[in-house]
């Protein structure tokens, strides 16, 4: 009730009566809101904020017997009690009148003490269900603002892992996120006995692109390259910028002959491709290396996937560019020497590092 004096409905049809209840209650500092018949107890209780109805029943009237419950209706979501007031002592009505809905239902011979008492009882029970309803909804309110306060960390959490993770010029994958991703699969392919390649390609003569077209056109080129190796892979695959002008694609359940397809088909791509920019044409070509697990048995982990792949891909350059070349297409020796090489410099990192 909010520390405002409570407000009784008194709903009777005789003026003397009624006159006398409303005294009574006055003197205990209720507001008393009187009413004559059903539509006005239907009204008062849709515009007033009621605290309990005391209802003057006739002994004849049966068709009040559910007013209580239809009034506690109309004052949802707030508890309203409601007393019958009724001029006979207990009798079947009484029960009918209590199982329809009233709290209580007194006769006219009760005495004011009494009466005031079972009032006064009853508003503390409509006390404590306001209460316990204010506390439901205050609880649905601060449910309601945690879940909109965790739907914004989510998104939040999204966004910053995005920034974490992406290349903020070509949109795919950064070097840190293509390592983490790259060691989750290998495990993936090494626990399950699945197939996993990885490729790495380079822009041929990226520097003279740069220094011919300037670097906003060579930026250009990167960002085009990004878009055709997403369209030409599968969802599944990775595609990563791993250094100023290299990418790298991680590719799950892919052998070598399915990496070297992927592989060729973006460098006849790249290499058929017009780059258009500020109304220039630039013409680029790529060199692609490629290493597949467990295939090339070298491969015992997943930066010797990475390794290596880089490896062929520098053989790739040194023999001529724009073309594809397979780890497993170099010499025994040169794959038996790159995996010395790549343990002796895992080795030294261990060592700086204090590992062992």
């Amino acid at each position: 009730m909010s520390g405002r004096p409570p407000q009784i409905l008194l709903m009777c049809d005789d003026l003397s009566a009624a006159s006398v209840r409303s005294d009574q209650f006055d003197s205990e500092g209720w507001r008393v809101v009187e009413v004559v018949d059903q539509i006005e107890a239907f009204t008062a209780v849709r515009h007033h904020e009621i605290d309990l109805a005391l209802l003057h029943l006739p002994v004849d009237d049966m068709a009040d017997m559910d007013l209580a419950d239809v009034l506690r209706r109309v004052s949802a979501p707030w508890y309203l009690p409601v007393v019958v007031l009724v001029a006979t002592a207990a009798d079947e009505r009484h029960c009918r009148l209590l199982d329809s809905g009233a709290d209580d239902v007194i006769t006219e011979q009760t005495s004011a003490a009494e009466m005031t008492a079972r009032v006064r009882a009853l508003l503390r029970i409509k006390g404590l269900h306001d209460a316990l309803w204010r506390s439901k909804s205050d609880l649905k309110d601060a449910l309601a603002r945690e879940r909109q306060l965790l739907t914004k960390v989510q998104a939040d959490n999204e966004k910053l892992h995005a920034l974490a993770t992406t290349d903020p010029l070509t949109r795919v994958q950064n070097v840190r996120s293509f390592h983490e991703i790259l060691a989750h699969e290998f495990k993936g392919a090494t626990r399950y006995g699945k197939p996993l390649s990885v490729f790495m390609l380079d822009v041929d003569h990226f520097k003279v692109i740069n220094d011919t077209h300037g670097h906003p056109c060579g930026d250009y080129v990167l960002k085009e390259l990004a878009v055709i190796l997403k369209q030409s892979v599968r969802e599944s695959d990775v595609v990563a910028r791993t250094g100023g002008e290299e990418f790298s694609v991680i590719l799950p359940e892919a052998g070598p002959e399915e990496a070297a397809q992927f592989a060729e088909r973006i460098r006849r791509h790249v290499g058929e491709r017009q780059f258009v920019v500020y109304g220039e044409t630039i013409h680029a070509t790529i060199s692609i290396g490629t290493s597949s697990y467990p295939f090339d048995a070298e491969i015992v982990e997943g930066e010797m996937l990475a390794y290596f792949a880089d490896q062929a891909l520098l053989t790739a350059k040194e023999t001529g560019r724009d073309r594809v070349v397979a780890v497993h297409d170099l010499d025994m020796p040169v794959r038996q020497r790159l995996r010395r090489q790549y343990l002796s410099r895992q080795g030294q990192e261990d060592v700086a590092s204090g590992v062992g």
